[in-house]
């Protein structure tokens, strides 16, 4: 990938955060220029400023091949965790996508094919935690 297509995804991707955040109610989201994380062109990690401590995370969003989601900051304030915690809320959705039905406290959206969405969200979970797990991946962060 070249430095000019990175930069292209990176606002694509920057864009379709932005668009889906306020989808959600997230009103006027300070969302950061670059991901915090990233595995261009697959998966991005955005930091979004807390609108009661501004200068300070207050939730991660998520963007790539895979669902845009956000999550809270747990308090760990880094990305690593944020998808320790995204990952966690994913699993939790798969029983009730594999029957067929919403998840509780979510939405996918009332016309969705929740079995196939099932399929689709496990394969990302697997490897999206295989990432998550492998310290290589996250050194350049903790350098």
């Amino acid at each position: 990938m070249t430095d000019d297509e990175y930069d292209s995804w990176v606002g694509s991707q920057r864009s379709n955060v932005l668009e889906y955040l306020e989808l959600n109610g997230l009103v006027s989201p300070t969302l950061a220029e670059w991901p915090a994380f990233d595995v261009a062109p697959h998966f991005a990690i955005w930091a979004i400023e807390s609108k009661e401590q501004p200068g300070a995370v207050g939730w991660w969003a998520f963007s790539g091949d895979c669902p845009t989601d956000y999550v809270s900051e747990s308090g760990d304030c880094h990305p690593r965790s944020a998808l320790r915690d995204l990952l966690k809320a994913w699993k939790s959705y798969l029983p009730y996508l594999k029957e067929g039905r919403q998840p509780e406290n979510t939405s996918f959206g009332k016309d969705s094919d929740f079995k196939r969405l099932a399929n689709l969200l496990e394969s990302r979970i697997e490897i999206l935690d295989n990432w998550l797990t492998d310290d290589e991946v996250w050194e350049y962060l903790n350098s």
